[in-house]
């Protein structure tokens, strides 16, 4: 925080000093008001809940000098700690000749993510984002057949918490260089390596742990033909302490790659993903251990991410420690009027492991394969696949359609009793039906409904669940929706068998809007790029106010 403003003192009094020099000043603010009273469910137990959070996001932009900051009151913050105060605040100079430096909190993405990405999701109560100074240099040479560099460097600090256990704080000090290279208009070469010091709690104890991870990568972007490819390889030293009197040396690696081929009227997208950065035996799968996959990390998750809220609310939880697999995605336009998607995924672990001692106590060995590079669908691998098939339909300028269905198997293979591994699968038909009166006024109704069987269950394997949603929308300033939810389920843990939530959304104007919601809301995993936390049902009276000038 000190040099943060030191910075911004001397550069105050440079303006000062050059007041007379003509100076292009524009500033923006975002205001966003979000308050909740109600009551929160954790399993069966029911408990009052409110919160109150105001995030207000300042930008001044001086010429060629960005200042910006946001304050934060959070106090009761809905996920997370709370806290009040100024955060993500930041100073940024761009200069024409390719070069731009930031000082303050900043999000990045590397490539695809597989040695760099992090980010914000406050939804979620994730933030991965670094607190430090970013240098960028960006440059091309030549006319007719230019060639373009960019080279990066960044370093600071990152603190990561996970809002179920916020006092669980893992940090690191992340340095980072990057350099991309494209020789030619359409191929682009780059290479990445991270340098981070961290220390992961393990109960009591910490342990101080070394990474390194370089990565390479390169893009071929052709007319109607796009190939990507990307590699990482994870290094990890840790210091000896009392869970880990040895020094622990791990190795891990990821690649993933994609190509995609357009032509009039059908595009195809394959995605392939080979996830190493932590393999290690069953009983050795703690999500805290130090020779994971570090949080500033956040690959590509190769699966179809949904809008349906009850495909959603069962999603497949990647593991980057341990996870191959893929989807291909298939898009194809009959005519202006119809279209259809077709994506399939599939997913499992590298390899099945086996108890090989003859005592009580448990020492897994690991079955070796030739071809651990594909996706099995044996039991021994927990294996996921998925076959998802969507058609929109514009019957005319007035009505819209749109019909899908996905089929969903996943298993988590127990491995010490084989037969009481978990099964679950998933049929789900989602619809979406929309009418404009004129201009201004349109009906919207979605229609979910969704089988699903757990073979664990000890009474009730198989039962239902149902999503209905009505919206009347009157364009462009107000919206009235609401939904409703049903289950059969038995063993809902909340004991509810259906949700109702109403909710008014009003602009005010191009700058202003408010929402009002008041119901019952079904919790579940809810899932941004791979990150999935487990959000509380939640009952009671929601308001948001957003405001930018």
């Amino acid at each position: 925080m000190k040099y943060f403003l030191t910075i911004i003192f001397l550069l105050t009094l440079v303006s000062v000093s050059y007041s007379q020099i003509n100076l292009d000043v524009k500033a923006s603010v975002i205001n966003e008001l979000r308050y909740g009273s109600g009551y929160e469910y954790i399993t069966s137990t029911k408990s009052s809940k409110e919160y109150f959070e105001n995030l207000t996001n300042a930008r001044l932009d001086i010429n060629d000098v960005i200042f910006g900051l946001r304050l934060e009151v959070s106090d009761p913050i809905e996920y997370g700690t709370d806290f009040v105060g100024i955060r993500k605040r930041y100073i940024e100079y761009k200069h024409k000749t390719g070069i731009s430096l930031r000082a303050g909190d900043f999000f990045d993405i590397i490539s695809r993510g597989l040695s760099m990405n992090v980010f914000e999701d406050r939804g979620l109560a994730y933030d991965t984002g670094i607190d430090g100074i970013r240098i960028i240099y960006k440059n091309k040479f030549g006319k007719k057949n230019p060639v373009k560099i960019k080279a990066q460097i960044m370093g600071g600090n990152l603190e990561y918490n996970d809002f179920l256990n916020p006092d669980r704080i893992e940090n690191y000090k992340v340095r980072d260089a990057n350099f991309e290279f494209s020789p030619l208009k359409r191929f682009t070469f780059g290479a990445n390596y991270v340098h981070s010091k961290g220390e992961i709690p393990s109960g009591e104890f910490i342990t101080n742990i070394t990474a390194d991870i370089p990565e390479v990568y390169f893009n071929l972007n052709l007319s109607n033909f796009q190939l990507y490819t990307s590699y990482a390889h994870k290094h990890i030293n840790t210091e000896p302490n009392t869970i880990y009197p040895a020094e622990i040396s791990a190795d891990g690696d990821g690649l993933y790659s994609s190509a995609s081929y357009s032509l009039a009227g059908i595009g195809i997208t394959l995605e392939y993903k080979n996830y190493r950065f932590d393999l290690t035996a069953p009983n050795n799968r703690d999500p805290n251990r130090p020779t994971k996959m570090l949080p500033f990390q956040n690959p590509p998750t190769a699966l179809r991410e949904h809008t349906s809220t009850l495909i959603s609310r069962n999603p497949h939880v990647v593991d980057f420690n341990d996870e191959v697999g893929g989807q291909v995605d298939i898009f194809y336009v009959v005519n202006d009027k119809l279209s259809f998607n077709l994506n399939g995924a599939i997913a499992s672990r590298h390899y099945e492991y086996q108890d090989i001692d003859t005592t009580s106590k448990i020492e897994y060995q690991r079955v070796e394969r030739d071809v651990s590079f594909i996706p099995s669908i044996d039991d021994a691998f927990s294996p996921f696949w998925e076959v998802f098939l969507e058609s929109e339909y514009y019957a005319t300028d007035k009505f819209y359609s749109k019909i899908a269905v996905a089929r969903q198997s996943s298993i988590l293979y127990n491995q010490i009793y084989p037969q009481a591994s978990e099964k679950i699968f998933i049929t789900t038909i989602p619809t979406e039906f929309k009418y404009s009166f004129n201009k201004e006024y349109t009906l919207k109704l979605l229609f979910e409904q969704q089988w699903m069987h757990n073979s664990i269950r000890i009474d009730q394997k198989d039962y239902m669940n149902q999503f209905v949603s009505l919206t009347l929308s009157k364009s462009p300033e107000l919206s009235v929706t609401f939904n409703s939810e049903f289950t059969n389920d038995e063993e809902e843990s909340t004991g509810k068998k259906s949700w109702f939530l109403g909710e008014i959304l009003y602009k005010i104007n191009q700058s202003n809007s408010v929402t009002v919601s008041y119901g019952s809301e079904r919790g579940g995993l809810r899932c941004t790029s791979g990150i999935c936390r487990y959000v509380y049902p939640f009952e009671g009276f929601r308001a948001t106010i957003k405001t930018q000038f």
